[in-house]
């Protein structure tokens, strides 16, 4: 907390009433010498913060953990940690990468880091929020079984004789220490998520003073020092959330035509908590940003030879594990199957307009979406027929995709989860209940990106949000693949490219070539070392050499 008085005039024997608190120098100063430090030379680009608007619950100190008599300068990147001079000899003798704070910190407030750190408080946050409004609708659930189980035992007692009134009191008595142990309970639970919410809303008010007012340095040097606090925190929410269990009281009536010892018994039911808690970290999906087997350039080829047929809007392609390329027109309404020589083998017609195709990995079927009818197409590669259709709970599909579990077809607002013979299994609801989900694709880990329109989207299986991507310079993103790494490509149709994204949303690389005009799809062999893309609003699939 900021001292009371000015502390330049306390060292000079006077007392004035503090007015401000300089973040860089770390002291308060009155408002004569606010005034003479906004403009001396060494001072005037310094922060300044009203006293008023500073929580009284904050670290100002910027000096190390372990020599708290010295301040941060250094950090080093190999261990990401800061670390004062004492620190860099004892801990990073041997680290290559050590550089100054005043450069690591340049910009840091709009670092990445800085972002995850503001999110993860305010996911914290929320999971609290969860867990306290758990409790109250626990602690409501409680009262109301009680009354509920009251009303059981007094219409019990009817049903026995009257000199069983003192075990009627026994009961009732038995009820009430159950409720007001487990009552108990939940109110030291909620003391527990209490001080957890205090003690994150300090490091959230922290993080926003140092966002508003303080320097860069600072920023980076908050994040970095309270890193663990704020993982110690998260550790603990997660433990309460295992510990807590759902609590529940019953009545079971016990009738006999014997005289009766007892009318019946209390039990305290348990289940486990209906708060669930991700951790931060797996739901991000971190992954290393550098990935070694990611394609890195594309070079034309050649275009396919169709042998006369004649293509109008490719708009789904995809590869079989034996590196048949089979890909669909909207509106030829037509399938087309090509060996791994890139030779064509034959087309077939689709009974509704397709859209979309992806192989199912370890057999040699592949689905396909139709865009305006809500079916859902099995096509045998090996026999290059449909096998059967099914029925999607939906007025049409788009995007479809298929692990060796599950099919994901895209529709509008929602992405249903089907087995592998096409049953329904769940619904996933997205945020953008008014888009089509035009492409799809998923991640090893299960979650599931797509594209609409103009933005990309990655969600985990249960529909929570990884990220979301937009950019002025991809403009009607188009298909999504992802490869074994789960490395993630974009297809833009206007800007000709292909964006190349970790699976936490880090955009990478991208890809261009002189060889391309208005791309509609795309996929690429086994080996990632050829890409076919449907080239020219879809009439021509060319081949490019990919280069990793």
């Amino acid at each position: 907390m900021a001292a009371k008085y000015c502390e330049p005039c306390t060292a000079r024997g006077k007392t004035p009433k503090a007015f401000q608190w300089c973040t860089e120098c770390e002291e308060t100063l009155c408002s004569e010498c606010t005034e003479a430090h906004k403009v001396q030379k060494m001072c005037r680009s310094h922060h300044l913060v009203e006293i008023g608007k500073i929580p009284n619950k904050i670290n100002l100190s910027y000096n190390c953990s372990k020599h708290q008599q010295l301040p941060f300068d250094y950090f080093c990147v190999d261990h990401d940690l800061i670390c004062c001079k004492e620190c860099l000899p004892n801990d990073h003798r041997a680290c290559k990468n050590v550089t100054s704070i005043d450069i690591a910190s340049k910009n840091s407030k709009q670092s990445q880091s800085f972002l995850d750190y503001n999110e993860q408080l305010s996911f914290i946050s929320d999971a609290l929020e969860n867990l306290k409004k758990n409790r109250k609708e626990n602690s409501s659930r409680i009262e109301l079984e009680e009354s509920k189980i009251r009303k059981k035992i007094a219409k019990a007692k009817e049903n026995v004789i009257k000199h069983l009134e003192s075990l009627e009191k026994s009961l009732l008595k038995q009820l009430t220490e159950l409720k007001d142990k487990d009552m108990t309970g939940i109110q030291r639970q909620e003391k527990d998520i209490g001080e957890l919410v205090t003690s994150t809303k300090a490091r959230k008010e922290a993080l926003e003073l140092i966002r508003d007012h303080g320097s860069e340095k600072q920023a980076f040097i908050t994040i970095h020092s309270s890193k663990p606090i704020l993982d110690d925190i998260e550790n603990k929410v997660k433990q309460l959330t295992k510990s807590f269990v759902d609590t529940s009281l019953m009545f079971v009536e016990r009738v006999s035509n014997d005289y009766l010892t007892s009318i019946g018994s209390i039990k305290l039911k348990e289940t486990p908590c209906s708060v669930s808690m991700v951790p931060y970290k797996q739901l991000q999906s971190q992954v290393p940003v550098v990935s070694n087997g990611k394609i890195t350039s594309v070079t034309y080829l050649n275009d396919i030879d169709t042998k006369g047929e004649r293509l109008k809007t490719v708009s789904g392609m995809t590869i079989s594990d034996n590196n048949k390329l089979i890909f669909c027109d909207i509106n030829t309404s037509k399938i087309y199957f090509f060996d791994e020589n890139n030779t064509f083998l034959s087309s077939i017609s689709s009974p509704h307009p397709p859209w979309d195709i992806a192989a199912i990995p370890g057999t040699s079927i592949a689905v396909m979406s139709c865009r305006y009818r809500a079916y859902l197409h099995f096509i045998d590669i090996d026999m290059q027929h449909i096998s059967k259709q099914v029925k999607v709970n939906q007025s049409e599909s788009c995007g479809v995709d298929a692990t060796k579990d599950n099919i994901y077809v895209g529709c509008k607002g929602n992405i249903h989860v089907l087995d592998l013979r096409g049953n329904f299994k769940r619904t996933i609801s997205v945020k953008e209940a008014d888009r089509f989900i035009d492409y799809i694709a998923v991640c090893s880990n299960g979650n599931i990106c797509y594209s609409t329109i103009n933005e990309v989207y990655c969600i985990t299986a249960e529909g929570y949000p990884v990220f979301s991507y937009t950019s002025p310079d991809l403009v009607q993103s188009r298909d999504i693949q992802i490869d074994v790494e789960d490395n993630i490509y974009v297809l833009g149709r206007d800007p000709r490219t292909i964006d190349i994204f970790t699976s936490a949303g880090i955009l990478v690389d991208i890809l261009s070539t002189d060889n391309l005009s208005e791309p509609l799809s795309f996929c690429y062999n086994k080996k990632l070392s050829k890409v076919y893309i449907a080239n020219n609003r879809g009439e021509t699939i060319s081949v490019f050499k990919a280069k990793k």
